[in-house]
């Protein structure tokens, strides 16, 4: 795949709408977006993850008409295996903006620390999509995402589960120095929402009851 075809659409991706192929009829990209960015501000320092699984490429480009299948096809293979998550550890100051902070991140899994895979260790392809993608998003969201910094985790573990999926069910416990990230799983982006019978609302797919009714949730029709 060309490198102008992957920029164009990475670029698409603040706009597409698609619909899943597992949990959820339609995945909005924007909830799921919300799912996965995490943000977190104390006093004059931000700090921002963001997950980048596979499934996000799929769910954003699909239904463009300007990005055929081969090209999610090539995404997705090149993540095969391996999950991607960009982190923002910045100081912030009226006068000075942004000031970039070390950044180590690790991931807890059933009591194991997970670390990101050193430069060496990250396949050349992955390495191709993370270059091409920085710049990119860096033009579209501006100075915090010349703060943002990439990492590679293995998906797979050695007993041969997968560690890192947004379709798993628990927790997903990521640590940025100090700091603690939770996701919950599988994202409520990607579960079909749940009908209340009391007032037919939708809700959270993940949801058994209804918080404000206490009545049993029922699955879509």
């Amino acid at each position: 795949m060309s490198i102008h075809k992957l920029i164009v659409a990475i670029f698409i991706l603040a706009t597409t709408t698609v619909s899943a192929q597992k949990k959820a009829e339609k995945v909005e990209l924007i909830d799921m977006v919300k799912d996965l960015m995490i943000t977190k501000k104390q006093e004059s320092n931000i700090k921002q993850i963001w997950w980048i699984p596979s499934e996000y490429w799929r769910i954003a480009l699909t239904d463009s008409p300007d990005i055929g299948e081969e090209i999610i096809l090539d995404i997705e293979n090149k993540l095969v295996g391996y999950s991607l998550f960009s982190v923002v550890n910045s100081d912030i100051s009226p006068f000075s903006g942004f000031k970039k902070r070390d950044a180590a991140i690790t991931i807890i899994h059933d009591n194991e620390i997970l670390s990101p895979l050193s430069d060496e260790e990250i396949p050349a392809d992955i390495k191709e999509l993370v270059d091409v993608f920085r710049p990119t998003l860096a033009s579209m969201v501006g100075q915090l995402g010349e703060q943002m910094v990439f990492y590679v985790f293995k998906n797979e573990l050695e007993d041969g589960t997968t560690a890192i999926s947004p379709l798993n069910t628990g927790k997903l416990h990521v640590k940025v120095n100090d700091e603690d990230f939770t996701y919950r799983l599988p994202l409520q982006s990607m579960v079909a929402k749940k009908i209340c019978p009391e007032d037919q609302e939708a809700l959270n797919g993940n949801w058994e009851y209804c918080p404000w009714h206490g009545v049993k949730l029922t699955e879509q029709k």
